[in-house]
């Protein structure tokens, strides 16, 4: 699944996306803040058709108390 449409699914589960916060050059990507009912998580701030990788979205969605099973996609790919 691509980034994008990873960001639209967890907005649509209730959580916020706030801000960006840069990371010391060549320290990685840039990461946001997401917040979901007092849990947070860093979601990486990578081009928005670029995918983002299964193991990192479960771990977004534990972080959260999402579950990583409802992604938007196959079930096999989830």
């Amino acid at each position: 699944m691509n980034s994008e449409t990873f960001r639209t699914w967890l907005l649509e589960q209730g959580c916020r996306i706030e801000g960006r916060e840069l990371s010391p050059r060549g320290g990685g990507h840039a990461v946001a803040q997401v917040r979901r009912e007092g849990r947070t998580a860093e979601l990486p701030q990578i081009g928005s058709d670029k995918p983002i990788s299964q193991d990192e979205a479960r771990g977004i969605c534990a972080a959260l108390g999402l579950d990583w099973r409802k992604l938007p996609g196959p079930a096999s790919r989830a």
